[in-house]
Parts: structure tokens; C-alpha cells; sequence
């Protein structure tokens, strides 16, 4: 598979916990109180722009009783996952993988993610100890410097993962090197209708039995993660993440979104990670009607400057442009607007995008055809 993964943040929900932390927690009140509730979607926040020791302050910083059972467990997670000074690196549960290979390649990049996290500074001599270790398990040197020695390594990595039964997705999710694998997928076919009335043909993988979702999955106790993603070989979706995919979560923040990238990716090879999320988001919000205000109050949950974090980044670029496009300061609240009227900026927007594209000479030819998944 292609080697650069373009990720789709799912909704937040707590997927773990433990007896300990639920039992202190037993008298919490239903909902956290407003410090609490603050500081949880803050480093929830803050974990997506892969900031840890600000998520951290943030979840220190709140009365502890103001936290309810759930965000309790969230928070005794992280600390006890990330707030380790001077300790080693935990190395998670690898859920009874019987492959050392599986194993060592899942603990290294646990490792990884953890320094990463932690230290932004740490993190080129933790991508190279990374690498390092990877060659190692295929009985190589080191990589040269440069990504496309990585992509390569990457690439016989997931050959030899495909030969132990395993799927595997390797590459970036910016600003971090990523590793989703998991063992067992279905395949449907659909044609996804578009803003503007384009009509996308789209493969879709729905991927199940999980061993890694990947550094955001990790980073964030299970609150958040990877739903889906395109390549060359369609769009991959987590199938866990979106019921009897029938609701618009599936239909338009995965089929929606991920077509869009499918589509601009044949289109614009070249075209920029946030510029390619900045186009997606637009689609849903073009799209949603039942899951409008949670997906604006994702949007506006996690803000950025910096473009090497592209959902954050086109998360703040897509919110300015609309209330611009509708008139609004670039501030205004979006969950306050016309619904329909957000809708309809949201496609003007995109299309502008688009017009815009192919007056500068950038509107190549779509591909004609997709490559056949691999495995």
C-alpha cells in the first residue's frame, strides 16, 4: 500500500478503563463539572497536535472531584500512561500476539510514539531509532536519510506483514510516523455523491480485529483515532466506529470525506495534507444535517496555526472561510447560523477551492482507474 497515510479523526469516546480508577470515582456526579469537562476536550485537544505536556497540565490542573466515572478513567489514563519522569517507556498489552515480529514492530513504535509525545525535541533522534529498529526486524542496515528509504523499508515491511496474515497502513500522520494494522477486512463498492453534483465511484475497505489504530488511538487512551482513510486502492473504514452504516457519521464523515480525498488525490497527487483535509471537511459540512453540531463542535474543539497539523489546521482555515463566505466576522459561532445557509457556504467554499485549482493549472486529468488492493 501506498505509504502515506491521510487519516480521518473518528468522534472522541472512552473506549477503556480500569477497575481502580472507576471504583475512586464512584460518587462522581453524572456529568463532570465545567473545569473538568474543559480540561478533558482540552487535552483531548491538545493530544491531536501531538502536545502532551499541555494535555497533561490541563487534566492536573482541574479539581479532581469535578471529574465524572468516564472522564475519571480518561484522566488516570493518561497520567498513568504519559506523566512518567524519569521512567522507561510503558510498552502497552500486545493483546496475546503469538508473532514476535508483530510484537517487537507494535513495541517499537509504542516506544516511538511515547518519546514523540513527550518532547518535541526528542523526536528526529527518536525517528531514527525508529528506523533503526524496523531495518532491524527485517535483518537490514539502517535506511539511508530521506523519506524515500523509508518508504521503502515501509514497503517490504508491509509484504512481510502480509505474508503473517496481517494488513498493515505505514507512513505519517503528520506531525507523527504512523502504524495501523489489523487482520481482517471487507470489501464494498459504492458511488458517493459529491458537492457540485460529482458522483465519486469509491471501493471501500471496512477493516476489523484490530491490533494497532495508530499513534492518536494510543496517544489518547483509546478516545479518539483513525476512522478511515483513502490511497490509491479506495478508502479504508473502521468499521467499529460507524454502527450498521447506515447513519450519516458513515455516510458523509467517512463515504463523504474520504471520497472527496479519493477523488482530489486522482486529481491533485501533489496537493498538501491540510489542503486535502481542508477540502473533506468541507464536504461534511456541506453534507450534515443530525451530526452538524457535533461535527462543528469537533471543529472547534481542536484549532491550529501550524500546517504541519493538518486537521487542526483546516479545521480553523474551514471555519473562518465559511462565516466569511456567509458574511459573518471569521470568528462567529457556525452552530449559531442558518443550518442550511451553513450548508450551502460550505459547498460555495469548496467550489471556489476548486475553481480556483484549475485556473492556476492544476486540474490534471482524473485517473481513469483505481489499483486493485493488494491483499
Amino acid at each position: 500500500m501506498k505509504p502515506t497515510l491521510l487519516s480521518t479523526l473518528c468522534s472522541l469516546s472512552l473506549a477503556a478503563t480500569t477497575a481502580g480508577a472507576l471504583a475512586a470515582t464512584a460518587a462522581a456526579p453524572a456529568d463532570s463539572g465545567p473545569q473538568a469537562a474543559q480540561a478533558v476536550n482540552q487535552a483531548k485537544g491538545d493530544t491531536l497536535r501531538a502536545d502532551m505536556p499541555s494535555a497533561l497540565k490541563a487534566l492536573k490542573a482541574a479539581p479532581v472531584a469535578q471529574f465524572n466515572a468516564k472522564d475519571a478513567a480518561f484522566r488516570s489514563c493518561m497520567l498513568k500512561r504519559h506523566d512518567r519522569s524519569g521512567a522507561p517507556a510503558p510498552v502497552e498489552p500486545d493483546g496475546g500476539l503469538s508473532d514476535p515480529m508483530v510484537r517487537a514492530l507494535l513495541a517499537s513504535y509504542q516506544r516511538y510514539w511515547w518519546r514523540s509525545l513527550r518532547d518535541v525535541s526528542v523526536r528526529p533522534a527518536a525517528e531514527k531509532q525508529l528506523k533503526t529498529e524496523l531495518a532491524g526486524l527485517l535483518g537490514e542496515a539502517p535506511p539511508a536519510e530521506g523519506e524515500e528509504a523509508f518508504d521503502a523499508l515501509n514497503e517490504r515491511l508491509d509484504a512481510e506483514l502480509g505474508k503473517r496474515g496481517v494488513h498493515a497502513q505505514l507512513g505519517r500522520t503528520p506531525p507523527l510516523y504512523d502504524l495501523l494494522l489489523w487482520r481482517a477486512q471487507e470489501q464494498r463498492d459504492y458511488v458517493v455523491d459529491l458537492p457540485g453534483g460529482a458522483r465519486q465511484p469509491v471501493r471501500v475497505f471496512l477493516m476489523d480485529d484490530w491490533i494497532s489504530r495508530g499513534w492518536i488511538h494510543y496517544g489518547i487512551c483509546g478516545a479518539g483515532g483513525a476512522g478511515g482513510w483513502a490511497n490509491a486502492d479506495g478508502v479504508f473504514a473502521v468499521r467499529a466506529n460507524y454502527g450498521d452504516l447506515q447513519g450519516e457519521d458513515y455516510r458523509v464523515s467517512l463515504l463523504g470525506h474520504e471520497s472527496q480525498h479519493y477523488a482530489d488525490q486522482q486529481r491533485w497527487p501533489d496537493m498538501l495534507s491540510w489542503q486535502l483535509e481542508y477540502r473533506a471537511k468541507l464536504v461534511e459540512l456541506a453534507q450534515a444535517d443530525q451530526t452538524r453540531d457535533t461535527l462543528l463542535g469537533k471543529f472547534y474543539r481542536s484549532r491550529d496555526d501550524n500546517p504541519d497539523h493538518p486537521h487542526p489546521y483546516s479545521n480553523k482555515r474551514v471555519l473562518s472561510d465559511v462565516a466569511t463566505q456567509l458574511g459573518l466576522g471569521a470568528d462567529a459561532d457556525l452552530r449559531m447560523a442558518d443550518p442550511a445557509a451553513v450548508r450551502r457556504a460550505a459547498a460555495e467554499v469548496l467550489a471556489e477551492d476548486t475553481r480556483r485549482r484549475e485556473a492556476d493549472g492544476h486540474g490534471a486529468a482524473p485517473a481513469k482507474a483505481k489499483a486493485a488492493p493488494s491483499r
